[in-house]
């Protein structure tokens, strides 16, 4: 009965699209925030940045889907959306954007020991 009234199910899947974009933008702002080695006060403004984006995702989620109604199915949803995310894509994804680090670092560590490159950057 739940999705069977009112095309709650499109709400349902809107919002859990909704939660996994907030999770990819968790996974971006980490990202950022270990390439920079972020500090204590960097730390805080990406935190800030996540809650911002976070809650304005959630916003346009809800408006594109329930036209702004805030039902606690498609609160439930977005938390859904978001541990699939966080459980689900984000590990895998996070080895591999290791892995590709990895070999970006040793492409770079190689061409950098070719003695024509030494010189024109000298």
């Amino acid at each position: 009965m739940l999705f069977g009234t009112l095309g709650q199910l499109p709400v349902f899947l809107w919002m859990a699209g909704a939660g996994a974009l907030m999770g990819a933008w968790y996974a971006v702002l980490a990202g950022v925030r270990r390439l920079l080695a972020a500090g204590v006060l960097l730390g805080l403004c990406a935190d800030l940045a996540f809650g911002v984006g976070a809650a304005a995702i959630f916003c346009l989620g809800l408006y594109a889907a329930n036209l702004g109604e805030l039902r606690l199915y498609a609160a439930l949803a977005a938390a859904l959306g978001f541990a699939i995310f966080a459980c689900g894509v984000y590990p895998p994804g996070k080895k591999a954007a290791f892995g590709l680090m990895a070999i970006f670092r040793k492409i770079v560590v190689k061409i950098r020991r070719h003695r024509w490159i030494n010189v024109i950057f000298r």
